[in-house]
């Protein structure tokens, strides 16, 4: 069992009001704890990146990243792979021919 964060419990209360369907879904597959571990493990690392590395302002950095978390992506689960933790926008739209 990991430690809950201050973060981790904001994830929580945040996917409890907003997705309460997928947080019943994480409790199901007993995967709630290692969702919001590695969820706010990544997120605490893009914030590092953003305002250590980047030199990103605190307040834009804490709002790209909280886009992260807040708002799980349309499978409803909160995972990415690690070649998209960048919070900027590498895919493009696919290429079409005419």
């Amino acid at each position: 069992m990991h430690e809950k964060t201050p973060l981790g419990e904001r994830i929580l209360k945040h996917w409890q009001t907003h997705h309460p369907q997928m947080v019943a879904q994480l409790r199901k597959d007993h995967q709630l704890e290692q969702t919001l571990h590695e969820t706010g493990e990544r997120i605490a690392d893009l914030l590092y990146e953003l305002t250590c590395v980047k030199k990103m302002d605190y307040q834009a950095a804490w709002e790209t990243a909280m886009a992260e978390w807040a708002f799980p992506s349309s499978e409803d689960r909160p995972q990415r792979s690690s070649a998209d933790s960048s919070p900027s926008k590498k895919n493009s739209p696919p290429a079409t021919s005419g």
